[in-house]
């Protein structure tokens, strides 16, 4: 009794392990070129509900058009002119989705755009992160005798670990974005500023210099500037 309880113990944590990795959560960072559009494929089920997120990184005035088409070409969801995007949908076919951005807007400039795209549950969660719930309802009271609360207690917490780990993600993932984005404007405005800055060094020198060949032209007899700036022929 006492092996076979901590058989399914270790089943228990198995399984815990083994979901980490057949989580539905695909996050992406993709260029999108100037005046093109790019679009993502992916075979969903009827019935889930997908939660899509995208911002715009970098590139142009922070903007681009957004388009979600159902198997059936059918117009879910669109954006126009967004920097970024929250929605959540529940599908109602089952097939190829497609999942659109179009940088038409721009012409000259190509955009950095990162999104992510996860099944959840009622709750929020992502939809795998409760596989252990049919495991355990499968397992007889029995089998476990006493040891059921102590199990359901660890499962409890490590559950409420796992979605705390999985906020604290993509938290951190937000917050890299913002860096991101704001690096670039950062690494933008140095450049515009440096641009800037030759620019009038260079103005001031050449006024420098005309300044001085002006006031140096005018106290000399020969010169023909000076004569012309005299009124002198």
């Amino acid at each position: 009794m006492f092996s076979k309880s901590i058989v399914h113990i270790l089943l228990l944590f198995l399984t815990l392990w083994i979901s980490s990795f057949h989580t539905f959560d695909i996050e992406l960072t993709i260029l999108i070129p100037a005046s093109q559009r790019e679009c993502f494929h992916q075979v969903l089920e009827t019935g889930k509900t997908v939660e899509i997120e995208y911002e715009v990184l970098a590139g142009g005035d922070i903007d681009i058009n957004y388009w979600f088409y159902s198997p059936t070409n059918r117009v879910l969801q669109s954006d126009f002119k967004k920097r970024d995007g929250h929605q959540t949908l529940k599908l109602e076919e089952t097939g190829e989705y497609r999942f659109c951005f179009d940088n038409s807007v721009s012409r000259f400039n190509q955009k950095q755009v990162y999104f992510s795209l996860r099944l959840i549950n009622e709750q929020g969660h992502n939809e795998d992160d409760r596989v252990t719930e049919s495991w355990m309802n499968d397992v007889a009271r029995d089998d476990l005798g006493d040891l059921q609360s102590k199990i359901q207690h660890f499962k409890d917490t490590f559950q409420r670990i796992w979605d705390n780990m999985e906020a604290a993600q993509r938290y951190q993932k937000a917050f890299n974005n913002y860096e991101v984005h704001d690096r670039v404007i950062a690494e933008n405005n140095f450049e515009r500023v440096n641009f800037w800055s030759i620019v009038h060094l260079v103005l001031m020198i050449t006024v420098s210099v005309i300044q001085v060949v002006t006031i140096r032209s005018l106290f000399e007899s020969k010169s023909a500037y000076g004569k012309l700036l005299r009124g002198k022929k």
